[in-house]
């Protein structure tokens, strides 16, 4: 159990890392391009659009990948594992591919669909089908990282944004005024490449050598076929959601940018923690429902979802309470506003009410898959998207841009109480009291630290401390570490396990010490 938790810990840390430069990347180019012009708003969709789209590929692949490559590993059936890998990595590149071409084709029909058909239309049709062709590496990327996953390798698949990230910097840094937002594009693509790139020589290091082969005919791939697309559906909702979010956006004149901005440093700094649980917990999860031992499954089920908690709902209380320092210190410079702050700061609150669900729901879904079952979460997806379109639909004509966020908030949430529901009625008691209970402590303690920190915030903003980058880093950082004590404070005297865990482990530490 330690050695799981000390990799779940290494694994989040590299994943929040990789984020944190993935936001400084995008930072360094909103701030240096701006986020009034076309150019630059025509990039941010061109990258979401297919990046959106292989998501949806590119997760289900990996809930494939890892239960039937670990099972066959686990069970010393080394040859029909690494075969298996053989087939599915050449399959998906193929596939890939022929999507790149159709994407091509049908570029400039996606661009009708948006504002940029009246403003910039030939070029936002090349940023397109620039960029369309780098998701035969986000094929690549996946099954490799599931590849390496199941051999137990966590920390390699962790970083492989970092690469792409210090790419985008280098450039805007080097070579931004020169080359504009074209350049820009083809950094970003060879560092998207990159991120399939990098795997190779760890996956090397292992004792698999990859052989191309194309047999669709073999059973493990007919299988890996079968559970393919009901987990596309499930999976896919979320991302689906994104796409019909950025598109919708990109109805309304210099908004993209902001609103991918925020979405990205939002939900996938969730999705970092995450999957860095599900990458570690889905193939025990897999394992245990493999040996029939349903109370250990639910045990551990439980723990991840109480986790899931304690760590997201205090984070989405932190995101609203810091918003508007959180934003002016991350792109508050250069060509960006005050009210291009403002709205990105009004877009994050609202980001920031689903992402508890959203935590809940991945997590449920890998018990789902764990068990074999692709069907309810498939059901959930559905319901989930249209939660999300119709709530879009009537928000925007209610509050315009801002409808997007909340609308894809309330999905979240509704999907999350749906396959819990499920999963209960599927296994049975998973101890579904107790994560309620937990629940309301865990809200109980994060509202007094949002009380706080919204206290400190109104105090430091009475004063001036320096430059303004130092003033902007000490009004993010004090209220941060003021609700991070309050937080965990509130939780121990609420008796809350995971922070009492967390106490009684430093504790440890420094009487070894």
């Amino acid at each position: 159990m330690k050695s799981t938790a000390k990799t779940v810990g290494l694994v989040m840390f590299i994943m929040l890392f990789s984020r944190f430069l993935a936001f400084a990347g995008t930072a360094v180019y909103m701030t240096f391009y701006g986020v009034d012009n076309t150019r630059i708003n025509v990039y941010s969709y061109a990258i979401q659009f297919p990046n959106i789209i292989f998501n949806i590929l590119g997760t289900a692949l990996t809930i494939v990948v890892i239960p039937i490559f670990a099972g066959y590993i686990g069970t010393n059936q080394k040859d029909r594992a690494y075969k298996f890998a053989d087939n599915i990595t050449s399959l998906s590149i193929a596939l890939t591919i022929l999507l790149s071409i159709i994407g091509i084709a049908i570029a400039p029909l996606i661009i009708s669909l948006t504002k940029f058909k009246t403003d910039g239309f030939d070029y936002a049709v090349m940023a397109l089908q620039i960029m369309f062709p780098v998701m035969i590496f986000y094929a690549m990327n996946y099954v490799l990282q599931g590849i390496l996953q199941s051999l137990g390798r966590f920390a390699m698949p962790a970083l492989v944004s970092i690469p792409s990230s210090l790419i985008v910097i280098l450039y805007v840094f080097l070579l931004g005024g020169k080359y504009g937002v074209t350049g820009l594009l083809i950094a970003t693509f060879i560092g998207l490449a990159m991120q399939a790139l990098i795997l190779i020589p760890p996956l090397y290091r292992t004792d698999y050598r990859f052989k191309p082969s194309f047999d669709y005919k073999n059973e493990d791939i007919k299988r890996a076929f079968k559970l393919i697309p009901p987990i596309l559906i499930g999976t896919s909702a979320y991302q689906l959601n994104m796409l019909f979010n950025i598109t919708i956006t990109a109805n309304f004149k210099n908004t993209v940018t902001l609103m991918s901005f925020v979405q990205n440093t939002i939900l996938y700094s969730v999705l970092a923690v995450i999957y860095s649980l599900t990458a570690v917990i889905f193939p025990k999860l897999t394992m245990l429902a493999a040996r029939g031992e349903m109370d250990n499954f639910k045990l551990q089920v439980l723990k991840v979802l109480k986790t899931v908690v304690f760590l997201l709902i205090p984070a989405a209380a932190g995101f609203i309470a810091v918003r508007y320092q959180l934003i002016s210190f991350l792109v508050g410079w250069g060509k960006i506003t005050s009210d291009n702050i403002s709205l990105a700061s009004s877009i994050l609150a609202l980001y920031a009410l689903g992402v508890t669900g959203i935590g809940i729901k991945e997590v449920t879904d890998r018990a789902f898959y764990s068990l074999k079952d692709t069907i309810r979460p498939a059901i959930n997806g559905v319901i989930i998207m249209l939660v999300n379109i119709v709530a879009s639909l009537v928000l925007i004509s209610v509050m315009g841009v801002l409808g997007i966020p909340l609308a894809y908030s309330i999905s979240g949430v509704t999907g999350a109480v749906v396959i819990l529901t499920m999963l209960r009625k599927k296994t049975g008691s998973f101890g579904g009291r107790s994560l309620l209970v937990s629940l309301f402590k865990v809200a109980a303690a994060s509202m007094i630290m949002f009380g706080c920190v919204v206290a400190v915030n109104y105090l430091l903003g009475k004063y001036t401390f320096g430059g303004i980058l130092v003033d902007r880093g000490i009004k993010l950082i004090i209220p941060v570490i003021v609700g991070g004590t309050v937080y965990m404070v509130a939780s121990c005297l609420l008796g809350i396990q995971e922070a009492t865990s967390i106490l009684y482990s430093i504790r440890k530490r420094l009487k070894r010490a």
